[in-house]
């Protein structure tokens, strides 16, 4: 299937500001693990810290490229035992459940605990439907998240990325199909989420961070220096939503010659797909925010 990247004439997101834009990171390493061969050399674009451990902890060699510096010495710090710290994406969570849980006794913090120790994956998916997933959530999420929202603004100012439209929609229905498939009790994602706790006992893995390479530097540049074949595979998120048409088919172009032949290139976005693997991939996600998750591999001679 050809790699879809996001397409968008918005501000490209390759020069970050210089603060913590990320406190946990909103993307299942399970899905790279899927992909990945042993041992692999990655490049992990950015981050919190939590996709970092889970790919170094399986064995592979990882790569860290951010020109964010903040954010990269959070990450390292994070790798190494350190405490979490709420970043941009976070605080826009947080402000938005304040809001609902303001309108809705539904959302209060003693009931949300207590869906969240559902076990059962059906049984969460329905009360969800039922208590969680109400007129009120609808509203507050249409008019915070529509074109002239205030989180839509927010997400803007902070990350250079619009927001889908319709995503108060999607985004209440892929929380219910994450649900269905993975029960909240061990979700950590749902508990970020739905919360803004860590689930209790869960702790990124064990690490050396001096195994890492931490590369502060723009990724596309960093892509358009390396040698090809450097890696074998890179995970970048969402790096291309709402970034300019020309900077994506730069890093598209830069990505697929940095990667062995046949090396998988993985990209998450918010937006919906038509792609059915990309968005197969993205149910199977817990951290229940994406549309799509494509694996483009490097094309073999």
């Amino acid at each position: 299937m050809p790699w879809r990247w996001a397409r968008s004439t918005g501000r490209s997101g390759a020069r970050p500001r210089q603060r913590l834009l990320h406190g946990w990171d909103w993307s299942d390493p399970s899905i790279e693990l899927e992909e990945l061969a042993p041992g692999s050399r990655v490049l992990v674009a950015d981050g919190a810290g939590d996709m970092v451990a889970a790919l170094a902890d399986a064995g592979h060699s990882v790569t860290v490229v951010s020109s964010n510096r903040q954010q990269l010495r959070y990450a390292r710090s994070r790798v190494a035992g350190g405490g979490f710290e709420p970043g941009a994406a976070e605080r826009l969570i947080d402000l938005a459940r304040g809001m609902i849980r303001a309108a809705s006794p539904a959302w209060s913090r003693r009931r949300v605990r207590q869906f969240l120790r559902e076990a059962d994956p059906l049984r969460a998916e329905q009360l969800w439907k039922e208590r969680l997933d109400n007129r009120i959530l609808a509203s507050i999420l249409k008019t915070m998240l529509g074109p002239a929202g205030t989180l839509s603004a927010l997400v803007l100012r902070d990350f250079s990325t619009p927001i889908p439209a319709h995503f108060d929609e999607a985004i209440r229905g892929r929380i219910a199909r994450a649900l269905r498939k993975h029960a909240p009790r061990e979700n950590p994602y749902a508990w970020r989420l739905l919360l803004g706790e860590e689930l209790r006992g869960h702790r990124l893995p064990e690490i050396d961070p001096a195994t890492v390479a931490w590369v502060e530097e723009p990724l596309l540049e960093h892509l358009e220096r390396a040698a090809p074949g450097s890696y074998d595979a890179l995970t970048l998120s969402n790096v291309t939503d709402g970034a300019d048409e020309r900077w994506v088919r730069d890093l598209r172009k830069a990505a697929l010659r940095a990667v062995v032949p046949g090396g998988p290139v993985i990209a998450r976005s918010f937006a919906t797909t038509m792609d059915d693997e990309a968005a197969k991939r993205a149910r199977r996600d817990r951290a229940m925010l994406w549309g799509s998750i494509v694996v483009q591999r490097s094309p073999v001679e």
